[in-house]
């Protein structure tokens, strides 16, 4: 894909997102290339975090997402993922997930195969995801 045409959904999906509140709830939003970066002050552990969605392929295919550590933005373990957002390690990539459709490791989880990512792309856009990523997370 075309990094160019993918960056500029990106900018699309993020200015009529009606996102701006989540400032306010200590949450900062930005994208770096085709990566979505979701910071957020305090979260379920009393502690913040930061997700990455990866969007090289939107919306072909739905964003990969991970929790990264704020400085190196290296994927974390699965015991430092913030409560409550990591489903278990995902059985074919070896990795947390996030069990969630409209992420990517969801549609690929052995499990949920039939379950196409086709069905969801026009009702579930990154605005959706965002929030019920930071809902698991349980920020304010």
């Amino acid at each position: 894909m075309r990094t160019d045409l993918v960056e500029e959904l990106l900018d699309r999906e993020l200015e009529v997102s009606g996102l701006d509140e989540l400032a306010s709830r200590g949450v900062t939003l930005w994208r770096d290339s085709t990566d979505l970066f979701v910071r957020f002050e305090v979260g379920r552990d009393g502690r913040p975090g930061l997700f990455r969605l990866a969007c090289a392929s939107f919306d072909a295919q739905p964003p990969s997402v991970t929790m990264v550590d704020p400085e190196t933005r290296k994927e974390l373990p699965l015991p430092a993922w913030t409560p409550g957002v990591p489903h278990s390690v995902h059985p074919t990539l070896g990795r947390p997930f996030v069990c969630m459709q409209g992420v990517l490791e969801y549609h690929e989880h052995p499990q949920h195969l039939a379950d196409s990512w086709d069905r969801y792309r026009r009702t579930i856009r990154l605005p959706q995801t965002i929030r019920r990523l930071l809902e698991k997370a349980g920020v304010p």
